[in-house]
């Protein structure tokens, strides 16, 4: 039995454009092709339904085109924003007989799809500009390098700042724990201090000294830190006027 070959568009619009354009969902599976797509890459509607375009149209290994289309893909689903890859070489193999390809350089733009909030998908328009000169195709080649390079330079410097915000926010938080770390040995030390004039005043144990440390905080609601700093400060201060 005969499959019915399968509608890639019911869009007028879509149909009428001039652009060989194609629909692809996030996994690069072909949802729609219009009527240019199909005569730019002599396929038919039952060749590209529901299949990832790289399985559509196999990478010549001699040219490697794929991982370039992909990488343009995966910026666009990440950045959500259109990308122009200016030229791009992806061969077209024949259909039928052992694996040829035909030499074919394209003008490929692509745009995300948003439902919602979401990008379900991505829109390619691919202008065969095959006719063009060497000389020309080399100068569009050299165009897209350095806008590419120039692209990935800026996504470095954000990633470079969001780095060095991290490590600002790091060092703050390290500081902040060194300032508190540093008050805790601070106060241990007049703790310890206020302990010692206890044990002399009361001639009591540590343990004994502390607890009344303590008893003074909760009876004054004041920090042990605070009640030790101010006994220390009195005995310095009792000490001063006894040599003056």
């Amino acid at each position: 039995m005969t499959r019915p070959s399968p509608a890639l568009s019911r869009d007028a619009a879509f149909d009428a454009l001039i652009s060989p354009t194609v629909m692809l969902d996030t996994d690069f599976v072909i949802r729609a092709a219009n009527p240019a797509y199909l005569r730019a890459t002599d396929r038919t509607p039952d060749e590209l339904l529901s299949i990832n375009l790289f399985e559509a149209f196999p990478d010549n290994p001699e040219v490697g085109g794929a991982p370039a289309f992909a990488a343009s893909f995966e910026r666009v689903l990440r950045d959500r924003r259109p990308e122009h890859l200016i030229v791009q070489r992806y061969d077209l193999i024949e259909r039928a007989g052992e694996p040829r390809y035909r030499t074919r350089h394209w003008a490929p733009a692509c745009a995300p799809v948003h439902d919602g909030d979401r990008v379900v998908g991505i829109l390619m328009h691919v202008d065969d500009v095959s006719d063009l000169t060497p000389e020309a195709l080399r100068s569009l080649e050299k165009r897209r390098d350095r806008e590419l390079r120039l692209r990935a330079a800026a996504r470095d410097e954000e990633a470079e700042a969001r780095s060095m915000l991290i490590a600002v926010n790091d060092f703050n938080a390290m500081a902040e724990e060194i300032a508190q770390l540093r008050e805790a040995l601070s106060s241990r030390s007049t703790i310890d201090q206020a302990k010692g004039l206890v044990m002399a005043e009361r001639r009591c144990t540590p343990d004994e000294a502390f607890r009344h440390l303590v008893k003074l905080s909760n009876d004054t609601n004041v920090r042990v830190a605070d009640v030790a700093a101010a006994l220390v400060y009195r005995a310095q201060g009792g000490a001063s006027g006894n040599r003056s």
